[in-house]
């Protein structure tokens, strides 16, 4: 997982997957000393680039347009390598403990209020 810091401040951990072949082995051996780790160390650091320009809320709900723009500049880097990036998935987004609180919190301040509107909409019927 990489801790990531969002646009609006929140740090975040991350589990993301590239999945990648070796498209030219000649150009793989000649232009990079270690293309498995290169392409590791690139992911993370497009991860936190990529992740550190957007919100929370856009994290949590546009994995896939995450990961198509992820995989769209790592294939274009990685092309010189010899390395085709075939796809990129977010797969986990785990928040700081204390966020989570204050979300179900937040949540539950809702569904309280709506249910105090519904019950004084019944009493006025």
């Amino acid at each position: 997982p990489q801790e990531v810091l969002t646009k609006d401040s929140v740090t975040v951990s991350v589990d993301a997957v590239v999945y990648y072949r070796v498209s030219n082995a000649t150009i793989s051996v000649a232009n990079v000393a270690n293309a498995h780790h290169s392409t590791r160390l690139l992911a993370q650091t497009t991860l936190r680039n990529v992740l550190g320009t957007r919100p929370l809320h856009e994290i949590l709900s546009d994995r896939e347009a995450i990961s198509n723009t992820m995989q769209t500049s790592l294939d274009d880097a990685t092309e010189a390598w010899g390395i085709k990036v075939e796809r990129v998935e977010i797969k986990d987004v785990r928040l700081p403990v204390q966020l989570q609180r204050a979300m179900a919190a937040e949540a539950e301040a809702a569904r309280e209020a709506r249910a105090k509107v519904i019950a004084a909409e019944g009493e006025q019927k």
